[in-house]
């Protein structure tokens, strides 16, 4: 279930033996735009969703696990340098790291760490968030939350629809209130930037975090496009790349009808469940 600002996206697949399905996926416009988390704060904001999630299971969607997208206040990514062939001391130093970052707040984070090949990174998730998720999934008759990184959920989706896995690619999530960049080398999380498009068109942000992260001899392969915004300026986009493709996390999977009816609802492209398909195939590595 991806939190948007205008609307609640929700996706379910099914797996049997090897093989994944779209049973559902639905879309529940929010009334008006809410800050999220921030939102499952206020009770204003709370009820919304409530309403919302309410609307998704009256409709089917099952909610026996639900999984939300972690990301603006609710926690954050820091990249570090890795040990030379030592994973654990690796894994050992970033938690070290983040104690320090944290300092007297450490109790109120749950912290959680990746390690690459280029790169180790730790996450800091804030547990008051975390509560709130679930306080919001009591009220809506849903069972015990689990969590991802907005970020990583788009690399779930981009890994499992087959797409990508070869040089310097870049989703583009645009919720219409923000937008966020990911970039992948070979197929694995390497940054990413997030920024309001009151203050940087999504071109704009995606230029600059293109001169941050990429050296003189690196060049974006591909530029993918999701979530629900209209993404004004793609051709913007295209003078920092010859492909621009819009992300269809359902590529390759067997539809139900119900699901396919919603995908061809003209307010709810492919791409606008890009988060919400990365949490639910995260949902069924941990089942």
């Amino acid at each position: 279930i991806h939190l948007a600002p205008h609307g609640v996206y929700a996706v379910e697949l099914a797996r049997r033996r090897k093989s994944v399905s779209l049973s559902r996926c639905a879309m529940v416009r929010l009334s008006g735009p809410l800050e999220i988390p921030e939102a499952l704060a206020d009770d204003e904001g709370r009820s919304k969703l409530v309403e919302a999630l309410q609307v998704l299971r009256r409709g089917g969607i099952e909610a026996e696990r639900p999984y939300f997208a972690l990301s603006g206040t609710a926690s954050f990514i820091k990249r570090r340098f890795l040990l030379p062939r030592d994973r654990e001391a690796t894994r050992e130093q970033l938690l070290w790291e983040a104690g320090q970052l944290l300092e007297q707040d450490e109790e109120e984070y749950v912290v959680d760490t990746l390690v690459t090949r280029r790169h180790g990174f730790f996450i800091a998730a804030r547990r008051q968030i975390l509560d709130l998720h679930g306080a919001l999934c009591r009220q809506a008759q849903m069972g015990h939350p689990g969590f991802d990184m907005a970020s990583f959920a788009l690399c779930n989706a981009l890994e499992s629809c087959g797409a990508g896995g070869g040089g310097i690619e870049i989703v583009l999530q645009d919720d219409g209130e923000s937008a966020r960049a990911v970039l992948l080398r070979d197929g694995v999380y390497e940054a990413e930037s997030s920024w309001t498009l009151d203050e940087m068109t999504a071109a704009g942000g995606l230029e600059r975090f293109c001169e941050a992260e990429l050296g003189e001899q690196d060049s974006l392969r591909r530029l993918w496009v999701a979530g629900p915004g209209e993404t004004e300026g793609r051709g913007g986009l295209a003078g920092l790349t010859d492909e621009v493709t819009d992300l269809d996390p359902f590529i390759g999977l067997p539809v139900a009808e119900s699901a396919r009816q919603a995908l061809e609802s003209v307010e709810t492209p492919p791409r606008a469940y890009a988060i919400a398909a990365g949490l639910a195939f995260r949902g069924l590595t941990d089942n």
